[in-house]
């Protein structure tokens, strides 16, 4: 695989766009000047940990209006009133738990061990909080809500849902918003992600590496082509290759210099200043060269990739595609 190397105001980057097949993708590129590391560490530290403090994991949680949020372990959770209780982000009926549920007019609602279900018509599929809607994939917006917590707009590959602050879809379809923390979730793995020879057995996403995850997504919603194929229906959490970007991240850290390794089929990695601010380089930095040249922008608009996994150690970053 061919690699590109990029400084950018201190901030140095390293992409590929190739297919994975090509022969020298587990070469190591180091690029690395101390001095800006060291004083761009301190800048970048403190505003990943600014951006970290401001995250709100309940906001935009109503409960189902049953209810109110509160958060415990870093996650939303909904505390009902007398006569509901919590499903995931909804407050529902303990005596009807199908009360008021529509599944979109495209579904019913039945009550399984006291949960409600969508059972979907044919054509539409699960998705939104609690998988309580039934949608299809579809080239116009008419009727799409994305779960009232986005807008929907047409792409060419389809309509897709942009969704607000702390929302992404859930489905490869991309007409939900969800939070984003009920989809950025941990998982069971066995992988040595901090290099301390045990191979770990979970995985658990930071904010930093769901804020990417969020970002990913909805710079693919809005982005309009640039005469190139791009797609813009979301990506689904990888907990595995998270775990490998996290690894890959902290061995960057240590080595104080950019790192490829294994990884499925295309990876960015990156020291700069958050999410946020990294997203932007991405995009429109400069001398980041649409696709086809080898950019981090074809990466995050490929059409050939379904999953992406995040890992993040300070402020170095890995994003694995697949």
């Amino acid at each position: 695989m061919k690699k590109l190397a990029l400084i950018l105001t201190g901030v140095f980057l390293i992409s590929g766009c190739d297919d994975a097949s090509s022969g020298d993708n587990n070469s190591v590129n180091n690029t690395t000047n101390n001095t800006t590391n060291n004083s761009t560490n301190s800048v970048s530290n403190n505003t990943t940990n600014n951006i970290t403090n401001n995250i709100n994991p309940c906001a935009g949680v109503d409960c189902s209006g049953h209810g109110s949020c509160t958060v415990s372990d870093s996650q939303p959770v909904c505390n009902c009133d007398d006569g509901y209780e919590a499903q995931l982000l909804s407050c529902v009926s303990t005596t009807d738990p199908c009360l008021g549920i529509t599944c979109s007019g495209h579904g019913d609602c039945v009550e399984n061990n006291g949960l409600a279900v969508c059972n979907c018509d044919d054509g539409y599929e699960n998705a939104g909080v609690d998988s309580l809607e039934c949608i299809t994939d579809s080239n116009e917006c008419s009727g799409i809500e994305c779960s009232g917590h986005g807008e929907c707009t047409v792409k060419p590959d389809g309509a897709v849902c942009i969704c607000e602050t702390g929302y992404t879809p859930s489905t490869r379809l991309g007409l939900d918003c969800v939070p984003t923390a009920t989809v950025c979730t941990g998982g069971e793995i066995n992988y040595d992600i901090d290099l301390d020879g045990v191979p770990d057995t979970w995985f658990e996403p930071i904010d930093t590496e769901c804020e990417m995850f969020e970002l990913i997504n909805l710079e693919r919603a809005v982005h309009d082509a640039e005469g190139t194929p791009e797609c813009h229906k979301p990506l689904l959490w990888s907990v595995e290759w998270a775990a490998h970007g996290r690894n890959h991240s902290i061995q960057m850290e240590n080595s104080g210099g950019l790192f490829h390794e294994d990884y499925p089929y295309a990876q960015n990695c990156a020291y700069g200043c958050g999410p946020e601010c990294e997203m932007d380089m991405y995009m429109n930095g400069t001398n980041e060269g649409h696709c086809p040249p080898l950019s981090h922008h074809c990466n995050i608009m490929r059409c050939d990739t379904t999953h992406v996994g995040v890992g993040f150690s300070g402020t170095w970053n890995t994003q694995n595609f697949f």
